[in-house]
């Protein structure tokens, strides 16, 4: 069983999504798998590259119902101790992963952060 299961439900965001997934990648550690969902973007086209580009990311494919289905989707499918949710056009710091298995031990059932705007549509998630 993984400690942290990252579920993003992915919805023809590919710029920001590649962004988001490069950011993630130099955290994981073997404790974190990372799963995105694919709610039913234009044919298999994003599917495919992402898994090209990312061989780490388990991706899942879904006819288009929203992002509350594919979160659902996702929690359904993974297997992580805890779960986090990111949107697909969200980012998060450099070391937001560590943060969050470091806070695991204490007992926290919940584990509360701020985000900020960064440009129009676009958050970041803050840790503190």
């Amino acid at each position: 069983m993984k400690k942290l299961s990252i579920i993003i439900p992915f919805y023809n965001t590919p710029d920001y999504t590649e962004e988001l997934l490069t950011v993630l990648e130099p955290q994981l550690t073997e404790d974190v798998e990372v799963m995105l969902v694919d709610d039913g973007t234009e044919k298999d086209k994003w599917s495919l590259w992402f898994i090209e580009r990312f061989p780490w990311l388990e991706v899942m494919r879904t006819e288009h119902q929203g992002q509350s289905a594919a979160r659902n989707l996702g929690l359904n499918s993974t297997y992580g101790e805890y779960i986090q949710f990111i949107d697909s056009d969200d980012l998060v710091p450099d070391y937001f992963i560590e943060e969050l298995l470091k806070r695991i031990p204490d007992g926290s059932d919940v584990i509360e952060y701020s985000w900020e705007h960064i440009q129009s549509g676009r958050s970041r998630f803050l840790i503190h």
